[in-house]
């Protein structure tokens, strides 16, 4: 037993407790300052910790949860909204510059707002609905512009396009969204255009109408002027061109200098470094020489592949024409040598300019209406595409007879007279072309780099002319390329016109223009084709004093299918060249057959003739295989008449309706 030291106790102390009681540990007992013993605490249970500890147990369970919400939010927000919309300001494939707006817009789909939008209606006819305004600031129009001009591209990229700003956002990704611009006539798609400008006399009291036309739709357009437009070839090699290294035999000058405009001021005929853009200043200082020296042919073999521009611009008469020289050994041929003491002149083996003997090969077919035996004579209401020199045959044709003169639609006159009354077709040619294939290839080339535009690889091709309508003639280099490229060709006139008359009056020529091309132009109602040329008259002048000398007049002036509407004075008149065939047609059926001088017909072309529904496309072109040079055409839409020998003309899809690739060339 242990015994209890004995505590002193007053008279209301309670007597000890029994001996059942168990006794303490000693070493947890304490005296407090009466002598009383206690169980000794801790030191943590001494500072009042306890509570403490179930406190800070609670705040960090708290602060876990917390954070967790916090960074799940933090996520969902990181990811990318594929609806948000955003600036137009796109960097490139990155995107760097783009920057979503304080207030997204969350549509179903970016798409639907190039569709149908959703109708609020009410059945009831007494009801009133309280539409909300409208945003009017400029972001909210031009968000819906530019997301529809996106959706109705190709040029998604990585598939944002469009955007708030300007409505013309180049988006994230490597695509372009934009909409074709009017230029005279043309529907051009660019972001970054250049212009050859052809400032030769007769084509310089144009330059400051035509510069001013080009800059209000493209304002940072670069204008290259030359002397001329002309494609000469060296063997395989284009003169001024990239890889062109030797020296350039030529007959015609190619350097500037200064004429007279329109108005009697002195102008330069050579380009203006100070008008052009940054990057345009770059390739005038690398290639100015070359361009001086080769003209329009050294400007396009460069341009097509460098990939500063997305669309070329060549504006012209289309005077000058390609020439090729022969000047290395090939085949059977030993190469040129000049005479000693004599300049050198290399043998000409190519040119489509009829000056120079032959001229392209070409083909054109056209249907003889009168002619009698032993006259020289061919009747012939339609003569579009011929020229003199062109080899003709048909029925009553001698052998190697040549087109020596020509009444246009009227009639033509031959070097041999007719052996037979002159009836059917008549397929008139002319040749010049002596190249061997290795000599050719520059062409291919060239069509090849064209072609790359369809893939958003190359440039646009466009031929705006004011005399020839040399870009759309079948077989051309230059058709080649407009066609490989989706472009257009198109022929510009200045002229006059009165609300509600169909006359098109004081044109500053009608080279070129034919029944059934299509015409555009300020106050000319869209669908508008030409319906008849012009006749002439001689009047004594009324300038000569004695009355001696003869006018040449307007009789009955150039007509269209629909009248003015509005009056115009000296303002542009484009009309789309038309691409001529002659075929057998039958009623109720698709199909052309005995179709001949389709050098150029191709899937897609529209139908420019009555005989068809609108919009009536080719949708096949076959050779026939038992007769050489002719083709079996399949369209869209059967014919409503029956005709044999029928003269038909077609458009490219583009030429007049534009193209609806809004897709500039990836960079």
């Amino acid at each position: 037993m242990i015994n209890y030291p004995l505590l002193a106790m007053t008279e209301e102390t309670p007597p000890p407790p029994s001996g059942d009681v168990p006794p303490a540990d000693l070493k947890n007992i304490e005296t407090d300052a009466l002598g009383s013993k206690r169980m000794k605490r801790s030191f943590w249970q001494r500072i009042g910790a306890s509570g403490l500890s179930v406190s800070i147990a609670f705040h960090v369970l708290l602060v876990f949860i917390a954070a967790a919400f916090v960074v799940s939010t933090v996520t969902d927000n990181a990811k990318k909204d594929p609806n948000a919309f955003a600036t137009g300001a796109g960097g490139g494939s990155g995107g760097e510059r783009v920057k979503n707006t304080d207030r997204k817009v969350q549509p179903k789909n970016v798409k639907s707002l190039a569709k149908t939008t959703t109708r609020i209606t009410s059945k009831s006819a007494s009801a009133s609905i309280a539409l909300p305004e409208m945003p009017s600031s400029a972001s909210a129009s031009s968000m819906v512009s530019g997301a529809m001009a996106g959706g109705s591209s190709k040029g998604f990229g990585g598939g944002s396009g469009g955007g708030i700003g300007s409505g013309k956002g180049m988006g994230s990704g490597g695509g372009k969204n934009f909409v074709s611009k009017p230029v005279m006539g043309a529907n051009i798609f660019s972001q970054r255009l250049a212009v050859y400008f052809d400032a030769s006399a007769s084509m310089l009291p144009y330059l400051e109408r035509v510069e001013a036309e080009i800059r209000d739709k493209f304002p940072d357009a670069d204008v290259f002027l030359s002397n001329g437009v002309f494609v000469d070839v060296h063997d395989n090699e284009i003169v001024g061109g990239d890889k062109f290294k030797g020296t350039a035999y030529l007959n015609r000058s190619a350097s500037g200098g200064s004429k007279k405009n329109a108005k009697g001021e002195i102008v330069p005929t050579d380009t203006n470094p100070a008008k052009l853009t940054t990057m345009g200043r770059a390739i005038f200082k690398k290639y100015g020489e070359n361009f001086k020296k080769g003209s329009v042919g050294g400007w396009l073999d460069i341009l097509k592949d460098d990939r500063t521009y997305d669309a070329l611009i060549i504006f012209s008469d289309f005077e000058d024409g390609v020439r090729q020289i022969r000047t290395k050994a090939i085949g059977n041929v030993s190469a040129y040598k000049p005479d000693k003491g004599m300049r050198a002149d290399p043998p000409v083996v190519f040119s489509d300019r009829t000056n120079q003997g032959g001229g392209f090969a070409r083909s054109v077919t056209l249907i003889a209406n009168g002619g009698g035996t032993g006259q020289p004579v061919v009747q012939c209401k339609d003569t579009t595409g011929l020229i003199v020199g062109m080899v003709a045959l048909g029925s009553g044709i001698p052998q190697g007879t040549t087109v020596t003169a020509i009444s246009d639609n009227v009639s033509f006159t031959l070097s041999k007279p007719l052996t037979a009354a002159a009836s059917g077709r008549v397929v008139c040619n002319n040749g010049g072309d002596r190249r061997f294939p290795e000599e050719k290839k520059w062409e291919d080339e060239w069509e090849k780099a064209f072609l790359g535009a369809r893939e958003n690889k190359g440039p646009r091709l466009y031929v705006i002319s004011t005399s020839r309508s040399y870009g759309s003639k079948p077989g051309t280099i230059i058709q080649r390329c407009v066609a490989a490229s989706e472009g257009g060709s198109i022929m510009v006139k200045f002229g006059d016109a009165k609300k509600g008359a169909t006359a098109l009056t004081n044109l500053h020529n009608y080279n070129d223009l034919y029944v059934g091309m299509p015409v555009g132009g300020r106050g000319i109602p869209e669908g508008a084709i030409l319906t008849a040329m012009p006749t002439f008259k001689n009047i004594p002048d009324p300038e000569d004093p004695e009355k001696k000398r003869m006018k040449r007049v307007v009789d009955k002036p150039l007509t269209i299918s629909a009248p003015v509407l509005e009056e115009v004075t000296n303002v542009v008149f484009s009309f789309t060249p038309l691409i001529q065939a002659v075929g057998t047609l039958a009623k109720d059926s698709k199909v052309l057959d005995e179709v001949s001088g389709s050098v150029d017909l191709k899937a897609g072309m529209i139908i420019q003739d009555a005989r068809f529904p609108v919009a009536t496309k080719v949708v096949t072109v076959t050779p026939t295989k038992t007769s050489p040079g002719f083709f079996t055409v399949e369209m869209s839409a059967p014919a409503t008449a029956s005709s044999a020998n029928a003269l038909l003309r077609f458009r490219p899809a583009g030429s007049s309706t534009g193209n609806a690739r809004g897709g500039a060339p990836a960079r």
